[in-house]
Order: structure tokens, then sequence, then C-alpha cells
């Protein structure tokens, strides 16, 4: 009997799977078809623009840590794009493809900020001053913002804060995912109460990632570490900011409501459409940013630092300052 019962369980399970699918493709007729099928050509894109431009930085003669870095940045848009055209196409694993492509999203976005420790390091003569007055605190002008400077320890600091977010990222929407199991529609009724924490989170990683970017642009104005911060936050924006938006715009009669179809459906298809568009540009944007023709003589700065070990910037006045200059402290 209870086998009985789980293979009934188990063909109802796929009937309600097929039941979510069979709205879309029914419901939008032709249409469905011919945009499933032009999302799988921008993701197949995408990937080969991903794929093309790993290839390209592991000719570069760069340290095992920067090429890591740098592959883990450009998977969050093939990743993003795959996961959105799954949802496309069986709109019931939005959940799930929102929280594999978050994860994703904040392991990159911490890989973009060794990242930049790593390229800032090598042109720095000093410890350069932390850009405390940036957004989102630069919104408040009354609050008092000291003259610090970059050094090891306050590197820490900025370190946890942009750590914690796929740490808390990753936990909270394990609870989503957990309560979206309930047949009682328990995520609806207390995903609200969670929503301030991913808030808070995804600020607090901004917050430390802007300091790092707007301190070491100057130092190293020719790598384009502003820009590499941007195309890379421009992931986070179009996938939750612009997520947010859409859904607002439910509530105010923009979707229509055509039976089987409800306007939450095609609200995730136009989100789910412009994020594989948006991640096809912002590959080919980041490509172009890390591009480095392989003919290129090996830069100097790049042969006299340890390889394969993140560094943290130091100024240690102790040292000689001919030491000083060259030296780096390993943070594990």
């Amino acid at each position: 009997m209870r086998i009985l019962e789980n293979e009934s369980e188990l063909s109802s399970s796929a009937i309600s799977a097929l039941v979510t699918i069979r709205p879309l493709l029914f419901g939008l007729g032709t249409f469905a078809i011919v945009l499933v099928c032009i999302g799988a050509i921008f993701s197949i894109i995408t990937l080969y623009l991903a794929m093309d431009a790993t290839y390209n930085v592991l000719l570069q003669k760069e340290t095992g840590l920067y090429k890591s870095n740098v592959i883990s940045i450009f998977s969050i848009y093939p990743i993003a794009s795959i996961c959105s055209l799954i949802v496309i196409a069986i709109p019931r694993a939005q959940l799930l493809s929102e929280m594999v492509t978050q994860v994703f999203l904040t392991v990159s976005l911490y890989r973009l900020y060794l990242l930049l420790i790593d390229v800032g390091r090598r042109k720095v003569t000093k410890a350069p001053s932390l850009m405390l007055k940036v957004g989102p605190c630069c919104c408040w002008p009354c609050l008092p913002f000291p003259n610090l400077d970059m050094i090891d320890s306050r590197l820490t600091w900025i370190r946890l804060i942009i750590l914690q977010l796929p740490v808390v990222q990753g936990l909270l929407y394990f609870i989503m995912l957990i309560m979206a199991l309930d047949e009682q529609n328990t995520l609806p009724t207390y995903s609200e109460w969670l929503q301030p924490f991913l808030v808070i989170s995804i600020l607090f990683a901004l917050y430390g990632l802007t300091i790092t970017t707007k301190s070491l642009h100057a130092v190293a104005p020719e790598a384009k570490l502003n820009f590499k911060t941007m195309a890379c936050q421009m992931v986070l924006m179009f996938s939750k900011a612009q997520a947010a938006i859409i859904k607002i715009l439910i509530y105010t009669g923009v979707f229509p409501c055509r039976p089987p179809l409800s306007p939450k459906i095609y609200a995730n298809v136009t989100q789910n459409t412009l994020m594989l568009i948006e991640m096809l540009l912002l590959c080919v944007a980041a490509r172009y940013l890390y591009y480095v023709d392989p003919e290129r003589k090996e830069d100097s700065s790049t042969t006299d630092r340890p390889k394969d070990k993140p560094h943290n910037l130091t100024n240690n006045k102790d040292l000689p300052e001919q030491v000083s200059t060259k030296i780096a402290v390993v943070f594990t």
C-alpha cells in the first residue's frame, strides 16, 4: 500500500509540474515556443562569450588567484541566463532559479573583492585612504566620516562585511525554499519578514565593495576597477531591483489577466526575458573589460609578487621604506 501511495504521490507531483508548464505553452501558443527558442539562443551566445573570455584569461600571464577570481566572476552571466530560460519554460522553478542565481552572484561579488585587492596592491606604494563617504551612506551628509588608511585590520572588517553576503543570502533562500514546499502557502505569509534581512545584507555588502573600489581606483585607474565592479553589480540590480519593480507593477494592472495565464506569469516572463538580454549585454561588456591581447608583453608589475595567495594591502612603518612599499601580508 505504501508503494502505491508513493507512486501516486510521484505521479501527482509530475502532473502538477506539467500543469504549471501547460498554461504558459498553450496560453501563449506559438509565441511561447518562439520565446523559448530565442532565449535558448541568447543563453548559448552568453555561454560562448563567457567561455571565450575565460580562455583569454587563462592565456594571460597572471597568477592563479587572478585567473580563478575572473573565472568565478564570469560564471554568473551564463548561469543567470540559463536560470532565466528555465523559468520561462517552467514558471514553477522561479524560486529555485532565483536562489541559484543569487548564490552564484554573491560568491562572484566576494571574488570581485579579492580581485580588487589583488590588482590594487600591485600599484600601491603606501596605504591609500579609505573613501567611506560612498553610497548608500553618502545620502546622510551629517554622518561623521573619519580619515582612515586602508590597512590590514580595516580590510579584514571590509572583507567580513562582503563575506556575509553569500552566507546570509544562501541561508535565507534555503529557508524560503523549505517554506515553498509547504502546501499551506507558508512562503507568501512569512517571506515578508525575511525581506528586510535580505535587503540589509545586500546594502552592507555593496557598501564594503564600493569603499574598496573607490579607494583603489585612484591608485590604479588604468585597471578600470570601477567599471569591473559596475558590470558585476548590474547583475544584482537587474535580478533584485528590477524584479521588485516588475512585481509591484502586477498590482497596478499593467499585466493582463487572461486565464489560464495570471498577471504573475506575465510578470515572470517579462522579468526573465529582460534578464536574458541584459546578461548577454553585460557579458559582452565584461569580456571587453578583462580582455588582454595574448601577444602583449608581460607587465613587470606581475613578476615581483607571490602566486596563488590572497593578499591584503599594508603600511608597516616599522620596516624600511623600500621593503614596506612591496610587502604584502597574507590574510587567511
